[in-house]
């Protein structure tokens, strides 16, 4: 009697859902008929795909502010935001995810889904609320506001995601899957435009956001197994890397790609553990040929943007001063550090060092987390920051440990935003940083409850195996095995 009364409850509130769905387009839209079929068609696939696959909403808010000014997606821009439907899928994902577990509906009570990460997680907590006291002293109200809000309702919400969305490996596999999906077509989309940009002469072809995001591909790619099979993953390998590189020299980025020369050899060869054999020897060839070969090839279609950046790259390696953006960017450090002691302990505010390079309270920033942190918030933000990666860092380890080194392609793309953070960017774009932090905490909360779980398991064979002499013996059993169930 139970499974029908549920089966006509799910069929009354779908009902009851696209009634309010068409009522709605109905009474905002009144004459339009294929707006209102679009809606019966779109709306219930929203809801349906939140509740089902949020992490397609994760990924889709990471990509779409690359997607969204770009054919077919542009043609939406009169009628909303679509980064903003992607947060607000994302939003709708992780609050049903969080009910089912407040409700039992899903086996881990919600206080599960943060077990053993109380640490790091009051260390974020303790930072966004000296990013928010912050506010109140700022000298740039209008830049300080929009970053503050941007940071704590989108960064929070990354971090949070990850950690309620990745619950077990199937779901990790997923999300990095469709995270070099949308990869693949981001780089298609960027060469596409970069060879239609030839004719139109357009000023500049950096997309530094773009870059961060294929650079990360590019990392679980090659040291996550996203296929289970290794001979479908090397197909895989074979088809997407020539892709993916050429996006990233296609964007134009230096940041990403100097951070992926660093930490690409490092998560391979040291996180992950992987052993130098013909196979890797043949992906390492692929990788140099296809930078080799998308660096001609793209080229020529802008030869004067990529040899400024390339001699520029090369000046600063040799200590010379250049005009370029990594100059500026030289000059924006020695300032900002010479600046620093004048408000040492509390900052002068989020913002406020757009007012003091710029006198003016518009969006600019140093480029670099660490020194605008400081800046704006001080030595005690500062502290707080580091102390947040620093746990970070040290539960990744105890996590790798405890994983054979399995997911060492988290502590790679750790280490690579914090890179890309050191040459652009400010707290809001490093909003990945949050998000992979977060993916991490689930992680480190798995390997520490499987730890957990072993250890109660060694318990209750250790009690079985020692003869019972009395009521306490017999109490601890069963304590152990009232654990075990728990």
């Amino acid at each position: 009697m139970t499974a029908p009364l549920g089966d006509r409850w799910r069929l009354t509130l779908a009902a009851l859902l696209v009634a309010g769905c068409v009522a709605s387009v109905c009474a905002v839209f009144p004459d339009s008929y294929l707006l209102l079929i679009a809606a019966l068609i779109a709306v219930p696939a929203f809801f349906v795909m939140a509740a089902w696959r949020p992490e397609a909403f994760l990924v889709g808010c990471v990509f779409m502010p690359q997607w969204k000014s770009v054919w077919p997606l542009d043609r939406f821009g009169g009628v909303a935001d679509l980064t903003v439907v992607m947060l607000l899928g994302l939003f709708v994902g992780v609050l049903w995810r969080s009910l089912r577990h407040v409700s039992r509906l899903e086996r881990d009570n919600f206080s599960q889904l943060f077990r053993g990460q109380w640490r790091v997680l009051s260390s974020y907590i303790l930072f966004c609320a000296v990013v928010l006291a912050s506010y109140t002293y700022t000298s740039a109200p209008n830049y300080g506001g929009v970053k503050l809000v941007r940071f704590l309702m989108i960064g929070s919400l990354f971090l949070f995601a990850g950690i309620i969305l990745i619950r077990n490996e199937n779901e990790f596999r997923r999300t990095s899957l469709l995270f070099v999906a949308a990869a693949c077509i981001t780089a298609l989309q960027m060469i596409f435009h970069l060879q239609h940009r030839s004719l139109i002469a357009e000023t500049d072809i950096t997309r530094i956001g773009a870059g961060w995001l294929l650079g990360m591909s590019i990392l679980l790619l090659l040291a996550y197994p996203i296929v289970r099979s290794p001979r479908y993953k090397l197909v895989f390998v074979f088809i997407a890397l020539p892709l993916l590189t050429a996006g990233l020299i296609a964007s134009a980025a230096r940041g990403p790609f100097v951070s992926l020369v660093l930490t690409l050899p490092l998560t391979v060869l040291w996180f992950s553990k992987h052993r130098i054999s013909a196979g890797w020897i043949g992906v390492s060839a692929l990788l140099i040929t296809s930078c080799l070969g998308s660096y001609v090839y793209l080229r020529q279609l802008d030869p004067g943007k990529y040899s400024s950046k390339l001699s520029e790259m090369v000046m600063l390696s040799q200590g010379d001063s250049t005009s370029g953006s990594g100059g500026k960017r030289l000059t924006f450090y020695s300032q900002t550090l010479a600046a620093i002691p004048d408000h040492f302990w509390l900052g002068q505010g989020i913002g406020s060092w757009s007012v003091f390079y710029s006198g003016r309270d518009m969006r600019y920033y140093p480029h670099n987390l660490f020194l605008e942190t400081t800046f704006e918030e001080g030595v005690l933000g500062q502290i707080l920051l580091l102390l947040f990666l620093c746990l970070l860092a040290a539960g990744t380890h105890k996590m790798l440990i405890a994983t054979e080194f399995h997911y060492g392609v988290l502590a790679g793309l750790l280490a690579y935003c914090v890179s890309v953070s050191m040459f652009s960017g400010d707290l809001d774009d490093n909003r990945i940083l949050w998000l992979w932090a977060g993916i991490t905490i689930a992680i480190c909360r798995n390997a520490y409850l499987q730890r957990r779980r072993l250890g109660l398991v060694r318990l209750y064979v250790r009690d079985q195996e020692r003869p019972v002499h009395g009521t306490g013996s017999r109490q601890s059993v069963f304590a152990h095995s009232h654990a075990l169930k728990g």
